[in-house]
C-alpha cells in the first residue's frame, strides 16, 4: 500500500533500497508460506513511514530490546533453524540512521508477527538536519572517541558478506578508501596490482579453502614494493591466548576477537597509520 504522494525524500536511493531488502528478507525468513507481508509506505507530518508487517514468527518481550544489535539472534543456538550472523537488522539501522531518519521493531510476542517502521524526513526537513549533521560530523572525533581515517586505504577480508558490509561501512563512514573482498584469492589479485596498495590489512582468519593465515603468510613472502609489510589486523571468533600468539607468529601485528569493538579497531588502524604500531618479522621472532 504506496502512497504516490509521499515524500520526497533525500538519500542514498541503493542504501535505502538495501534497507527494505533486508527488511523484506527478514520477514520472507521467519513468515511461513500461508502468512502475509505488508508493506506500506505515507506521510506522516513532515516525514514518510515506511512499515514492513509480516504475520511470521514474531519476536519475544525479552529479545525486542536487542533486535537492531549487532550479532544477536533470538536463538542463538548451533543448530538454529535460520542461518547468518545477526547482523542485517543492525545494518538497517546503521544505513536508516545515516540517512537521518530512525527505524523501531514491534512485536505482540512470539507467533504473533512482527512490524519494522522506518522514519525519513522529507526533502525540507532533511536540509535543516543537513545543517545538524555537519556540526555532527565536526565533533565526531569527540563523540564516539574514535578518530578519523580520512584517505587511509584500508584492504577488508571477510568471507562472510554481512560481516565484510558492515567493516566496509564502519571504515568508509570514518573516511577511509576500502577495497572489501571475500577471499585470499580477490585480496592477492588487489595486492598484485599497481592501480591501488593497501596502507592496512584487515582479515577474518577462519575462511573456506585458503584462510587468514594463508594469506598473511603469503603476503609476508613478498618484497617490501611487493606490499609485503603492510601492517595487519587479524579478526577471528576465537579469542583465546594461543589463537592470537599464532596470529602474530604468523606475521600479523594486532589480533582482534569477534564481535569487535568498533572504536578499538578504528583506534588500531589509525595507530598503524600514524606509525604508532611496528612490528616486523624480526621483532615477532623475537
Amino acid at each position: 500500500m504506496l502512497d504516490p504522494d509521499a515524500g520526497p525524500v533525500s538519500g542514498d536511493p541503493e542504501r535505502l533500497q538495501q534497507v527494505i531488502w533486508n527488511l523484506l528478507s527478514n520477514a520472507a525468513k521467519f513468515t511461513p508460506p500461508d502468512g502475509e507481508i505488508e508493506v506500506r509506505l505515507a506521510n506522516a507530518n513532515s516525514h514518510i513511514e515506511i512499515v514492513v508487517k509480516d504475520t511470521g514468527q514474531g519476536i519475544g518481550a525479552e529479545f525486542l530490546p536487542h533486535v537492531f544489535d549487532r550479532f544477536r539472534q533470538a536463538d542463538g543456538s548451533k543448530t538454529r533453524r535460520h542461518g547468518g550472523l545477526g547482523l542485517g537488522l543492525a545494518i538497517v539501522r546503521h544505513l536508516v540512521e545515516l540517512q537521518g531518519g530512525s527505524v523501531k521493531a514491534q512485536s505482540d510476542g512470539e507467533g504473533k508477527g512482527s512490524e519494522f517502521t522506518i522514519t525519513l524526513p522529507c526533502v525540507g526537513v532533511r536540509i535543516e538536519l543537513s545543517l545538524r549533521q555537519q556540526n555532527f560530523e565536526a565533533n565526531k572525533t569527540s563523540l564516539d572517541g574514535s578518530p578519523e581515517l580520512i584517505g587511509l586505504r584500508i584492504l577488508t577480508v571477510e568471507d562472510d558478506p554481512d560481516s565484510r558490509e558492515m567493516l566496509e561501512m564502519i571504515l568508509r563512514s570514518k573516511g577511509a578508501d576500502v577495497a572489501a573482498v571475500g577471499s585470499v584469492y580477490e585480496a592477492l589479485q588487489i595486492l598484485n596490482g599497481k592501480e591501488w596498495r593497501p596502507e592496512v590489512l584487515v582479515s577474518d582468519l577462519g575462511m573456506p579453502d585458503e584462510d587468514g593465515y594463508d594469506l598473511i603468510r603469503k603476503i609476508r613472502s613478498m618484497t617490501a614494493e611487493e606490499g609485503g609489510q603492510v601492517p595487519a589486523i587479524a579478526l577471528t571468533g576465537y579469542a583465546g591466548k594461543e589463537e592470537g600468539e599464532r596470529a602474530l607468529r604468523a606475521g600479523y601485528q594486532m589480533h582482534l576477537a569477534k564481535p569487535v569493538d568498533w572504536s578499538h579497531l578504528v583506534g588500531t588502524i589509525a595507530a598503524f597509520a600514524e606509525g604508532n604500531i611496528q612490528a616486523t618479522n624480526n621483532k615477532r621472532e623475537q
